[in-house]
């Protein structure tokens, strides 16, 4: 089955700033990704990276009851985006969301679990319950990946952890959010001096590739608003990061910009982030 989508223009959000939005890391690396986007009613999941399992261990460890997952969003067809979609949308019964490139790629690799898959389009937006989605495009080597801005009520999470360069739409979608997840993949010395061949290094360094650190950096400084209160870094490479790197230099990014208030998540590929919140 397949539901296609009507893209709407994205809407002003509300001037009032009661309720509350959250996002839960569930993990992020090159061996499974995934998080879940809190509302006042209920949650999203963006990506299933992982095994059934894995997902359901993880959402357990941070309380989250799988009763409140409406949706899983799709950001691309990777298998560290995707490798678990089919089971988990089975198991907890709920529809995926995600571009007609992705499903096609899902269904060629039998991950869709022939259940409904609904397509959207990249640069519309879309309303599931309570949230308005709208998906946007990034530079990756995937068919058409997409990051996500999503608003619940008067908040917003933008989410972007696959892209090579941040483009002006990335910059776009990623401004005046209060919770940002973005990638901070990799030190180039680390990559460069890896044992990983060169035509992967030559991949992951590329403008279709993964953020470096230092872009990232760069991204924030762009990106950060007056009403960010945090910032998760997202899809650090085991091999060629550090976690602690990540922390310190988005740490000393934010101080430089007088936003030491900005509470900063550093994910990881191990276990799961705390629930961040704005709002309640």
């Amino acid at each position: 089955m397949e539901l296609t989508l009507q893209n709407e223009a994205s809407g002003q959000t509300a001037a009032n700033r009661g309720g509350q939005a959250g996002v839960t890391l569930l993990g992020s690396g090159s061996r499974g990704n995934a998080l879940v986007v809190h509302g006042e009613r209920g949650s999203l999941l963006i990506d299933a990276g992982f095994s059934l399992k894995q997902t359901l261990t993880r959402m357990q460890e941070c309380g989250i009851d799988i009763d409140t997952v409406g949706a899983i969003l799709v950001s691309h067809e990777h298998g560290d985006h995707v490798r678990g979609v089919g089971v988990v949308s089975r198991r907890m019964r709920v529809p995926v969301f995600c571009n007609r490139a992705a499903a096609g790629a899902i269904r060629e690799r039998g991950l869709d679990g022939r259940g409904a898959i609904n397509i959207f389009s990249a640069g519309g937006s879309f309303d599931f319950d309570e949230f308005r989605v709208t998906p946007f495009s990034v530079p990756h080597d995937a068919r058409d990946t997409v990051g996500f801005s999503i608003d619940i009520g008067s908040f917003r999470i933008g989410v972007a952890t696959d892209l090579g360069h941040a483009t002006q739409p990335v910059l776009h979608h990623l401004r005046e959010c209060d919770i940002l997840v973005v990638e901070s993949n990799h030190d180039p010395a680390m990559l460069r001096n890896s044992r990983r061949p060169w035509p992967v290094k030559q991949r992951i360094n590329g403008r279709h590739g993964h953020l470096s650190n230092e872009d990232c950096m760069q991204l924030l400084q762009k990106v950060v608003a007056p009403r960010t209160r945090h910032v998760i870094m997202a899809h650090a490479s085991e091999e060629c990061n550090r976690y602690e790197l990540v922390g310190d230099l988005a740490g000393q990014c934010l101080e430089s910009m007088g936003r030491a208030d900005v509470a900063v998540g550093i994910g990881r590929q191990d276990r799961p982030l705390p629930t961040c919140f704005v709002g309640g």
